[in-house]
């Protein structure tokens, strides 16, 4: 619960930032690029990411290999690329770093998943560890209860109807936070799953890199903590 408040309360301090700022910095751009048939991405997800990558699908449209590599993101623009993903049945290589909106909804979109060794896909949270918000109301500052608790609502939404389409359960972005199974050590950073459990949540088939009889993720990250789906009886509700 101490990390639902610190979100309502960092929610907070950002509108607040964008409504005392009438031009507020823009986070740095991720990169896409072409090369050799493959499309990649490298930094922060936004909606200049999805527009240069819609344009270079269209104008090589059989290209259905992706390598990214991104911590961060805005997660709208992500849903749109993880739509495309799935559209057009897109393979994900994922040399480095796969966390946050990378991990919640463009690794689960694709058609099927590279991964490379020392690579790290993991999740902290999406629209369901957000919608909690309504329990922190009271600690919201005035005047932003409305927009804070709207932004939530139709975030909501879009994830809830994001997960439907790929057909994936929904809280792999947040069972990391339950009591019974997840990783409730405030200190991790996230949390990430063995190849079998993701799986079991209707993410698609994993390779990884190299083929020399690995069969599952290997994090050696201590920042990063593996849920056990394996006890269904214990899963959230």
């Amino acid at each position: 619960m101490q990390r639902i408040f610190y979100h309502v309360i960092l929610l907070s301090i950002s509108v607040l930032s964008v409504v005392a700022c009438s031009s507020p910095p823009a986070p740095p751009e991720g990169r896409v690029s072409l090369q050799d048939s493959v499309i990649s991405i490298d930094g922060h997800i936004s909606a200049a990411t999805l527009e240069e990558l819609v344009r270079l699908t269209e104008a090589n449209p059989d290209v259905r290999h992706l390598r990214v590599t991104s911590e961060r993101g805005d997660p709208m623009a992500a849903m749109q690329i993880g739509y495309l993903l799935q559209q057009k049945q897109f393979v994900i290589e994922v040399t480095d770093l796969c966390l946050e909106a990378c991990a919640n909804y463009l690794f689960t979109a694709a058609e099927e998943r590279i991964v490379h060794e020392n690579a790290l896909i993991a999740w902290s949270g999406g629209a369901l560890e957000r919608s909690w918000i309504y329990q922190w109301r009271s600690y919201i500052l005035p005047g932003l209860k409305s927009f804070a608790t709207r932004y939530a609502d139709t975030y909501l939404r879009r994830e809830t109807r994001f997960f439907e389409r790929i057909n994936v359960d929904q809280h792999i972005t947040v069972y990391g936070f339950d009591k019974n199974i997840g990783c409730v050590n405030n200190a991790y950073r996230g949390f990430y799953y063995s190849a079998a459990d993701l799986l079991s949540m209707g993410v698609g088939v994993t390779r990884f890199v190299p083929e020399d009889g690995r069969q599952d993720f290997q994090i050696a990250d201590s920042n990063y903590c593996q849920v056990d789906l394996s006890n269904r009886l214990l899963l959230i509700n």
